[in-house]
Parts: structure tokens; sequence; C-alpha cells
């Protein structure tokens, strides 16, 4: 499910010195730091809950994702997004209040393992400020807002939506404990939303874009858990959070990485190439080098870097991906202009 890539933020260790590697993959002996691990950490802070802890508990950083739901139509079909403008903000909110909600899940039954994570034990809930009792309320609040918003919608969109919570759902009770399912699902849940965004504004589904935005997506979620496997590495207190790590090694993890890459690239050159758009505009084929800059430039940060713990702040704030993507839009602007 995609909100594995949004909910467990892990605190970024200072960068290895030129002449390190990558630490081994088999797990290193426990000790002192595995048994300071074993005991909840003290929330940082205690008290009544306010309108910021239950604004946090609902993550609005992460909403911006849902952006993925506007995407394909202005990909496949530009014309037909002003006239179904307001399908897909309905649909984005319907999104937006789909994953608060399992947002507000996960954190519920992670609470205790949260207490063991020294970021994560700040969270509303680990740290007691939000009630379990509040925390059930925003759950009901979130689905009666999704059911709503989805009322508003054609029925083969509501249905993606509520494919896409049970997929949640199901991650946060089973899946995000088997390895590999764990990443496919995070992709798939972003495959999902370009699938509503497409049915939205009755544009075609274009195969080799959803190919590409699953694979994209799982790149993302792959090198998220690299990072995560380096730091277990340099503490295995940390495993204890995601118990995943322990069936993953760098090594693999870079094969896939490398693997997912390729079919992110391909399935994106045969988009352009034959997809809807090559008929509009060949300027769109000039998008290809931005996109192969773009997963290059996150294979960088993910191997060279070490960064990847947060995917979406990672890239927000680096700036050659930022000028990369700025250029990216506005060449589809001027393919869809002419």
């Amino acid at each position: 499910m995609d909100h594995a890539l949004e909910t467990n933020q892990t605190p970024t260790l200072p960068a290895p010195r030129p002449g390190d590697v990558d630490p081994p993959s088999t797990p290193p002996p426990t000790g002192d730091a595995s048994a300071r691990g074993s005991a909840p950490l003290a929330p940082a802070r205690s008290g009544r809950a306010g309108p910021r802890d239950l604004f946090r508990l609902v993550r609005p950083k992460q909403w911006v994702k849902n952006v993925v739901v506007v995407l394909p139509p202005l990909l496949t079909a530009p014309a037909a997004v002003l006239p179904g403008l307001w399908p897909l903000l309905a649909t984005v909110l319907a999104f937006v209040a789909a994953s608060s909600t399992v947002y507000v899940l996960n954190d519920l039954r992670d609470r205790e393992a949260d207490r063991l994570h020294p970021v994560k034990r700040n969270r509303p809930l680990a740290s007691g400020r939000v009630s379990t009792a509040t925390a059930w309320f925003l759950i009901a609040a979130g689905c009666a807002a999704m059911v709503l918003w989805s009322l508003l919608l054609p029925w083969a969109v509501s249905l993606v939506i509520g494919g896409y919570l049970a997929l949640n759902l199901a991650y946060c009770l089973v899946l995000k404990n088997r390895p590999l399912v764990d990443v496919s699902v995070v992709a798939t849940g972003f495959v999902l939303r370009a699938v509503a965004g497409s049915l939205a504004v009755g544009a075609a589904i274009d195969p080799w874009l959803m190919i590409c935005v699953y694979c994209a997506c799982l790149l993302l979620a792959v090198g998220k858990r690299r990072h995560e496997l380096t730091l277990v590495e340099r503490d295995p207190a940390a495993l204890a959070h995601r118990p995943t790590l322990a069936s993953y090694s760098v090594t693999f993890l870079d094969h896939v990485i490398v693997v997912t890459l390729a079919a992110a690239l391909l399935s994106y050159a045969n988009f352009v190439g034959f997809g809807p758009t090559a008929a509009a505009s060949a300027l769109v084929v000039l998008t290809f080098p931005l996109a192969a800059f773009a997963v290059f430039r996150y294979l960088q940060l993910v191997t060279v870097r070490r960064t990847g713990g947060d995917p979406g702040s990672d890239l927000f704030r680096d700036v050659p991906t930022v000028v990369n993507a700025g250029l990216w839009l506005a060449v589809l602007v001027v393919a869809g202009a002419l």
C-alpha cells in the first residue's frame, strides 16, 4: 500500500565517509543497542490533545501524493481535465479521506511499537496525547467522508476507491509483514489512484502509463526499504519496527532497484512513443530524457547520498529534481497546447 511510503519516516544518520561501503546484509549480533531498544522510550511530551495533534494524526503532509489522480488525465486527455475538474477534485478528496483513515488506523495498531522508536514515539497516539477513542472517531469520520465524496462520482470510480481502502486495510492487518508483498501493495495503491483519475474524466486507461506508475512507485518503495535496512544494520533495535527488513539485504534491493528502474523507463518510452500523447505532439518524446534524469537522480540520492527514508520530502528538497520536474511540466503544457 502506498502509505508504507507515507507513514514510516526514519531518522537519517550521518553519511558514511568516502571509504565506507554498504553494510553487510547479514544481521549484526545483538548487544547493548538491541537491549536498549527493547524497553519503551518515554514520550517526549504528554498532555491533552489539541487541534495540532489531530491534524498531525491524519498526515496532511502526505495528501500531496494524491496528485497522482490528476496526472494520467493531464497526460492522456488534457482537453478533458477542465470539463471534468469537479469529478477530479471529488476523487482527490475521496482518496485524501481514505488515506487519512488508514494512517490513523496504522498509528493506532502500531502505537506500542512506535514507543520503541526515537522519532515515532512523538506521534500523537504513541505519546498518549490522543486517546484511542478519539482515534476511532477519526477513523469513522474518515470513512464517512470517503463514502460521501464517492457518492458524487461514477460507480466505477467509487469501486476503485473502495478497493484502495480494502487493500490498505489488508496491508495494516496482514500484508505489511509479507516481504515483497509490502512494497508491491505500496505501488498498487498509486496505480489505483491513477486509474480512478482517468475514469473520473472518462479518459482511456493507458496500459503503458499504468505500468510506468507502478514501476516508478515501486522504485520509491524499494529505495525506502533500502534506506531503512542500512539503519537497521547499524542499530538492530530498529528491526522491531519493521520485521520484514530481516528478509531483505542491501545487495538484493539494489538488484530490484535496477530492474524496476529499467522497467519504468521502458514503459514510459512505450507510452510516449505509442500512447495517445504521441499523436498529439512529438514534443512529448522530449520528456523521456527528463524521465531518465529523474530516476537516475533518485538512484544517486539513495545509493550515494544514502537518503530515501522519506521519498516525498527528499525529492521535494532536491533542487535538481525540482528543476527537472518543472521542465517536464513545461514541455507537457506546451505539448498539450499544440
